[in-house]
Order: structure tokens, then C-alpha cells, then sequence
């Protein structure tokens, strides 16, 4: 059985749990189920219950906050929407590398520490062709300019891209966040 989307009690999407632990917060009286699917049920020798396809807690939930500059690959690759950035290629996680537009080796030869090329705005997805073609070398230098200019996702790309499979939940978070539901849904070569 699949994940449930786990929402606080503004509404608000907090993550993905497993069907069981949504279960046993219904059971606990923690929560409440928000959506139910009515085709299914999950039995035990006591109870049954309808499948939850989201539910909601009775309190609100506090985030944690993003790490400032860590790069998470499946939100990468959700943010380049699965392409390279330079023949537009279509990618997945296992075929797809990251490219550094100026490369670790500029950075090191500047005095720099490598780690500083490690960041949003300098990191774009390539296929393999490309990014053995690029090089150590900058955009200009080979002719290979990034169809977009790479910057940091938002909030709601970093905690959900790539994470969903249910369109239901897709379409909640994206209706909840005002974005496009397609950025949300896991694509091939991706898991949760």
C-alpha cells in the first residue's frame, strides 16, 4: 500500500507517512482522516477502517528549517524538469549528472575552496554527453550556454519535488502552495 499525505489542522501538507502510522494516529484519536478512499479498507480482526488518503492531525506542526545551500539531487533534477540544461536531453536520476556551469577546478585554482562551487546557482543537470563534452571549462569558453540560469528552488520545490506518486496528493499540495502539480509527481529513476 502506498504513503499517506499528513496534512495540520490549518491544512497545511507536513509530509508523507506510511499507511499504518495513519492508521494508528485515527486509532489514537491524534488525527483525523481528511480524504478516504472508498474502494478500500484495512481490516484487522477488531476494526476496519477506510484507507486514508490524507489526513489531518488535531495541532499545528512545526517545520524545520531547510539547510541553506545543501543540494538534494531529486529537487535538482525536478527543478531542471528532468532535462540538460544544454542539448535538452530528457534525464533521469540514474542517467542525468550534475554539471558545475564554473567548475570546481576554477574554483581551486582562484584559492577557493571546491565546496563553494557546490551551490544552487551553480549547479545545473547534463547528460553524461554533455557534461564530459563541457569539461573543466566555462559556458563561453566551449559554447554551451544553460537553457535557464540556475538559482535556488523555493521553499515548497525543496521539501516536495519529485516526492509525490498520488495525484491526489499532488494536486492538495500544489491547490495548498499555488504551484504546478506536474513539479511535485516522482518521475522515473526516483524514490521517495
Amino acid at each position: 500500500m502506498s504513503r499517506v499525505l499528513q496534512v495540520d489542522v490549518s491544512g497545511r501538507p507536513i509530509g508523507l507517512i506510511p499507511w499504518h502510522r495513519a492508521v494508528n494516529l485515527i486509532w489514537q484519536e491524534r488525527a483525523t482522516a481528511f480524504l478516504e478512499d472508498g474502494t478500500r479498507v484495512i481490516s484487522s480482526p477488531s476494526l476496519d477502517f477506510p484507507y486514508p488518503i490524507i489526513v489531518q492531525t488535531h495541532s499545528y506542526v512545526r517545520l524545520r528549517p531547510l539547510k541553506d545551500n545543501q543540494i538534494v539531487k531529486r529537487v535538482l533534477f525536478a527543478r531542471d524538469n528532468y532535462a540538460c540544461q544544454y542539448c535538452g536531453k530528457e534525464v533521469t536520476l540514474t542517467t542525468g549528472t550534475i554539471d558545475h556551469v564554473k567548475p570546481r577546478a576554477r574554483f581551486l585554482a582562484e584559492g577557493l575552496p571546491s565546496a563553494n562551487a557546490h551551490t544552487w546557482d551553480n549547479v545545473v543537470v547534463a547528460c553524461v554527453r554533455c557534461n564530459t563534452k563541457k569539461g573543466d571549462r566555462l559556458p563561453y569558453e566551449c559554447g554551451m550556454m544553460p537553457k535557464v540560469s540556475p538559482k535556488k528552488p523555493n521553499y515548497v520545490m525543496t521539501i516536495w519535488a519529485g516526492k509525490v506518486k498520488n495525484p491526489v496528493h499532488a494536486k492538495y499540495i500544489a491547490e495548498w502552495y499555488n504551484v504546478d502539480p506536474e513539479t511535485l509527481i516522482a518521475r522515473r529513476g526516483i524514490s521517495p
